[in-house]
């Protein structure tokens, strides 16, 4: 695609194009704001090539992967290293910075970089690295620039470290072609502006947020490190037309006891996702913001899907996501596509530029075949043609023969109003094979016993489908994107199950 702006003319072929582009035409409208660094569509552009050019001359060649631990503290420093590392034509492998050492250095030993720019030396100061710089001192040289024409437009872009709650670090690769899907054009409403504390690291973060000035002109805010109150200040202060909190962030905002005092009057949209909703949520949001848009959205590291609410009546639907578009579909156990309402099945998505493993080929064939993801992840169609999660397949739970979601029993533990998480696990039964336990933590200042929080679960789920065993604990073990990390608590809740038989 050709676009001309004056006497420049710009062959749009990557992201990294159209971010050249933007830079004419929108030059110095913020692109990131990252409370502690603003950046202009110019500069940005400008930065990337210095950068991209300091790579090059450091030795970087196209397709070498460059590591990039960087914190949300410098949102506009990694959005500049990514663009660098496209404009240099090497792959960038962004890494959450409060992974444990050994699983960054585990996605290091996947991706094998050789390049790093980062701002917590410490961490990757084991690494062998042939060039590595700090976000502050990024390597500049405009004149080794690589010709951007010479640079393939189909090469992969970046590695996406994801093992979502379970299993160990996988790398999920997304091409450049991949990254252009949605770039719009440059007539558009440049007003619009998002605020988030994602992690830039992830898929929701980086592809989200990180390209989105890029992809469509609107400005991402990120927060530098999530607190309720600092969220709340920041919506007063800049005045986005878009929120994204993740599920666990949202329920901290509205726990906040001065969350009423804030004007949330310039907000259009408040968007969800990477998590199951509590439907309470949605249902306390609506109530103290009735003019705000709420959408809880779908999707995944793997791609082939995405999708997301469009309707007031269809968030209010428990565990909804929007219709069942034609580009994702259920299927059953023998991988047949399930076309009833109301059966459960597990969530496919097909993409046209196809994501891989990186370096795992029987995990990739496992995942992806034909265009096609299987996610593992369980729902099904209701009869207004909308997709209701279910949980995870990984997680279905066994209970004397009858296949019970865990995510039934989490919704109806996140009503009970002490209750701030839950999480809902099996656990080995020696007759039914497998038991219900659950772990909750408590919103700030209300009290409940186990025995309260189970009476009250029982008005709610049938009861085969009611916790035997349930721990409050002070906090659910979290990763950085915000999901319950339900292997940390596997046996824990375990050993509480079995030392309740032996009591009983």
């Amino acid at each position: 695609m050709i676009e001309a702006s004056g006497d420049v003319r710009v062959r749009v072929k990557r992201i990294s194009d159209a971010l050249k582009l933007r830079a004419e035409h929108q030059r110095d409208e913020i692109a990131h704001d990252g409370i502690n660094r603003k950046i202009t569509y110019a500069e940005w552009d400008r930065e990337a090539d210095e950068v991209g050019g300091g790579l090059a001359a450091a030795g970087l060649q196209p397709g070498d992967r460059v590591f990039l631990p960087i914190s949300n503290a410098h949102a506009a420093e990694m959005a500049i290293a990514v663009f660098a590392v496209f404009r240099a034509g090497g792959i960038a492998c962004p890494i959450n910075t409060r992974l444990s050492p050994k699983e960054i250095e585990d996605f290091a030993a996947l991706t094998t970089p050789k390049w790093c720019i980062t701002d917590v030396p410490d961490v990757i100061a084991p690494l062998k690295l042939e060039g590595c710089w700090s976000v502050d001192a990024m390597p500049h040289d405009l004149a080794a620039l690589p010709d951007q024409d010479s640079l393939d437009p189909t090469a992969d872009a970046e590695i996406l470290g994801t093992s979502g709650t379970t299993g160990k670090i996988k790398g999920v690769v997304v091409s450049h072609p991949d990254l252009m899907t949605g770039v719009t054009g440059t007539n558009m409403d440049r007003s619009r502006s998002t605020l988030s504390a994602l992690p830039l690291t992830g898929s929701g973060g980086n592809l989200g947020i990180v390209m989105l000035p890029a992809r469509g002109g609107a400005t991402a805010i990120t927060q530098p490190k999530f607190d309720p109150k600092g969220f709340l200040e920041l919506v007063k202060d800049r005045r986005p037309n878009l929120v994204y909190l993740v599920p666990t962030m949202l329920r901290l905002v509205l726990d906040h006891p001065d969350v009423g005092d804030y004007d949330f009057a310039g907000v259009k949209y408040l968007m969800t996702g990477t998590a199951p909703l509590p439907h309470d949520s949605v249902k306390r949001a609506a109530a103290l913001w009735p003019h705000l848009r709420i959408r809880n959205s779908y999707g995944m590291s793997e791609g082939g899907i995405g999708l997301g609410t469009t309707s007031q009546e269809q968030v209010l639907k428990p565990g909804c996501v929007g219709k069942l578009p034609p580009h994702m579909e259920l299927r059953d156990e023998a991988g047949v596509k399930i076309n009833r309402a109301g059966v459960v099945g597990e969530i496919y998505g097909f993409q046209k530029h196809p994501r891989r493993y990186w370096n795992d080929p029987e995990a990739s064939a496992a995942s992806f075949a034909g265009g096609w993801t299987k996610t593992g992840d369980l729902g099904y169609v209701d009869e207004d043609g909308d997709l209701i999660m279910a949980g995870r397949s990984k997680e279905l739970i066994i209970r004397g023969g009858y296949n019970i979601t865990p995510l039934e029993i989490e919704t109806a533990l996140h009503l009970h109003p002490a209750v701030q998480q839950a999480a809902v696990v099996g656990v080995p039964h020696e007759v039914l094979g497998e038991d219900i336990a659950a772990a909750v933590s408590l919103r700030p200042g209300k009290t409940a016993t186990p025995d309260e929080i189970l009476a009250f679960c029982r008005e709610h789920v049938a009861d085969n489908k009611v916790p035997r065993t349930l721990l409050i604990l002070n906090e659910l073990p979290l990763n950085p994107n915000g999901k319950v990390l339900k292997k940390e608590l596997a046996e824990p809740l375990a050993k509480a199950a079995a030392e309740r038989r032996r009591a009983a």
